[in-house]
């Protein structure tokens, strides 16, 4: 079985007595701190940092953006510096856009499977912005060649990139947040037998991922959500879209069962999403709680911090 491992920055190291995490909520940025306690975590720090605008949403950075993107983080990284602590960053998940593509057969350096991956797409959209692609193999020795491949705009990676080193933060792991769900809740996903659904809902944006049989990411779409219509509305489309991509993955091949749906959100959108699936796919879904095993310390709350950044702070190593 295989974790979903498509990060632009990563190391190995030994596992630590803590991590920092730091993500991406509309207009704004925030830090969290956890030490690990047993099986769980304890949060004991957490920085807010708002912006003018939201990044990663344009199609471009501007100067000005990349600017107050540093000072933000260098505030942050005074409240909450990292020492010798691995930082691990969620990106939005609309940021990104995620292909499982397939070959005949794959090169074997990391390197070359980015390029190939970066020539496919760039003949599809060959308006595209100036992406960075990072790759994840899924297929086995003998097999049709299989590859995860996640682009980010290269603009606003650098923009990113620049603002952790004028703050000091280096970061281990840089992902979307349905990654860092993804292996999250990875042993509890991968009990489920067939084909398999996990959708994850935040703040400003929206995700599905579809697993094949084998537990191989084969379907990653991200979208963000229209904040002028109502929470009946937003669902109400989240639960559409969700049926539909569905319902065309597991028509596009004979044989393709989904054995579980499962739904990451906070609660009261968990709550509400799951009720309206189970009425309309007929299929019962499980619901993840991004905050089961964590605790807080010096009175802090984290009922309102987005499932995406919670999960950052279980160390991917």
């Amino acid at each position: 079985m295989l974790h979903l491992w498509n990060s632009f920055i990563a190391k190995t190291k030994p596992s630590p007595p803590g991590t920092v995490g730091l993500g991406f909520c509309g207009s704004s940025i925030v830090t969290v701190r956890a030490v690990r306690e047993g099986e769980g975590y304890s949060i004991t720090h957490m920085a807010e940092e708002t912006l003018p605008f939201i990044p990663f949403a344009n199609s471009l950075p501007s100067e000005e953006n990349c600017e107050m993107l540093s000072h933000a983080m260098r505030r942050l990284a005074e409240s909450i510096p990292q020492t010798f602590w691995p930082l691990q960053i969620a990106l939005p998940d609309p940021s990104a856009i995620v292909q499982v593509m397939e070959f005949d057969s794959l090169p074997e350096s990391s390197h070359e499977c980015a390029a190939i991956a970066q020539f496919r797409l760039e003949k599809e959209f060959p308006a595209l912005a100036q992406m960075q692609c990072t790759t994840q193999v899924l297929s086995k020795e003998g097999e049709k060649g299989l590859l995860l491949a996640t682009f980010i705009q290269r603009s606003w990676l650098g923009c990113l990139n620049d603002a952790c080193r004028t703050a000091g933060y280096v970061p281990s792991v840089i992902d979307i947040s349905i990654s860092y769900i993804f292996n999250r809740f990875y042993d509890l996903l991968m009990a489920a037998s067939g084909d398999g659904v996990l959708i994850l809902v935040e703040q400003d944006s929206w995700s599905i991922l579809i697993w094949d049989d084998e537990h191989r990411p084969r379907f990653i779409k991200s979208r963000w959500l229209d904040k002028s219509s109502g929470k009946d509305e937003e669902y109400e489309g989240i639960v559409q879209d969700a049926e539909r991509l569905i319902m065309s993955y597991v028509l596009r091949v004979h044989g393709r069962r989904i054995g579980g749906i499962y739904i990451c959100a906070n609660e009261d959108d968990r709550v509400t999403l799951a009720a309206q699936f189970d009425k309309r796919l007929k299929m019962p879904c499980v619901q993840l709680d991004a905050i089961e095993k964590f605790t807080v310390t010096n009175g802090l709350s984290i009922q309102n911090v987005s499932p995406g950044l919670l999960a950052t702070l279980v160390p991917r190593i």
